[in-house]
């Protein structure tokens, strides 16, 4: 039996995850140590480690270590405590591989205690580009480390081998999301907008802004308020969720805060769980703000994704992406033409690029037939 020791930190990467840790569970030759940690922990965040318990998934082991300031010192110094936390997890407890998604920081830690304990490395999500955020060179250092790949797309994959990764080692199997998206629960609005204490008769939009750590010309809090400028001339009913713990994320935090606080249609909730966020998607007039589940998950459901400024910059794009700047005039150009109906009958027929489901099963495929030995352990660059 293979034993897959999967990490997460934030709720948006336990949101993807989720298909995958089932499928391991449920195959009889493959097992799951689960290890939670980052913002799963923090009441600011939702503390959404009660949402993968809701899930019946046995946790293994927590690892707690931010301490939710968002100056880089207060971000950078986590990450010492994270890896003595992490050395203990990886001493007292035995897994033949690891598996991260994404390009988190956070990684980083994981990763690094993953090459000192001589631990294959699993990564999801590999290949892809997010120019405007660090989040581009954490996610190439991680795929540079890790031992299998499992990418979105063709075009995902073919980056990874242009950056000297052995062919063997990269599988395209689709974004593991789709699974969630075309699988799980479907709610009635009337259900899902009383849950979230919503009024199913107005027009709803949903928002998620986070910093974008490599801007130099606007700052985050001149960002955020020209998002909020160009709504005010909208009646919508607006849904605000977290933005990530990074650098000038508190200064996003206290804009959202005011503005919830002046506009009775405005509501934030600091994680919706990722069935509540799918079928809300589906009951939006659009989603707007610069997350990459507009660019991946939104398109699924033929909504359209005003997507502001240039931290998603690189990544593929589907039709429904409304690439806007920061200012004013341009936010309010893409929400005109998000709400035109020539433009929503033109994304109504696209065809998703990342996947047509299934995608935990063809990763476990290969996990089951991949052996972690010396060949996989040893990795050479293959130009």
């Amino acid at each position: 039996m293979k034993k897959i020791a999967i990490f997460t930190t934030t709720r948006a990467e336990f949101g993807i995850l989720k298909p995958l840790i089932s499928e391991l569970n449920n195959d009889n030759s493959t097992e799951v140590l689960l290890f939670v940690g980052g913002t799963h922990l923090v009441n600011e965040h939702g503390y959404t480690v009660n949402e993968i318990k809701a899930n019946n998934f046995q946790i293994n082991k927590t690892f707690d270590y931010l301490l939710n300031e968002d100056s880089p010192y207060s971000l950078a110094k986590p990450l010492g405590i994270e890896t003595f936390e992490l050395a203990n997890i990886f001493n007292d407890f035995y897994f033949d591989a690891i598996c991260i998604l994404g390009d988190r920081y956070e990684l980083l830690p994981i990763v690094q205690t993953a090459i000192l304990f001589r631990k294959p490395i699993i990564h999801l999500h590999g290949g892809e580009s997010t120019e405007g955020a660090i989040d581009e060179q954490i996610r190439h250092m991680v795929t540079k480390s890790a031992h299998l790949h499992f990418v979105a797309c063709t075009d995902y994959a073919q980056n990874i081998i242009k950056m000297g990764e052995e062919t063997f080692r990269v599988h395209n199997t689709g974004a593991l999301s789709v699974d969630n998206m075309s699988l799980q629960k479907r709610k009635t609005k009337e259900q899902l907008f009383s849950e979230l204490k919503l009024d199913p008769k107005k027009k709803t939009i949903l928002m998620t802004y986070h910093p974008v750590t490599l801007e130099t010309e606007m700052s985050p809090k001149d960002q955020i308020v020209n998002i909020f400028s160009a709504l005010k001339e909208y009646d919508f009913q607006l849904v605000i969720t977290a933005p990530n713990m990074d650098s000038d994320r508190n200064e996003i935090f206290e804009i959202i805060q005011h503005n919830v606080t002046e506009n009775s249609n405005y509501k934030y909730i600091e994680s919706l769980g990722v069935e509540n966020f799918h079928n809300l998607v589906t009951y939006s007039e659009f989603i707007i703000g610069n997350s990459s589940s507009g660019i991946v998950e939104v398109p699924f459901f033929k909504k359209p994704t005003i997507n502001i400024g240039d931290r998603q910059k690189g990544r593929i794009r589907h039709k429904s992406i409304l690439d806007t700047d920061y200012s004013v005039s341009s936010i309010k150009e893409g929400i005109k033409k998000a709400l035109s109906t020539a433009f929503l009958n033109e994304i109504s027929i696209m065809k998703y690029k990342f996947g047509e489901g299934e995608t935990a099963k063809k990763m476990v495929s290969i996990i089951k037939l991949t052996n972690f030995d010396n060949k996989l352990l040893r990795k050479k660059l293959s130009f």
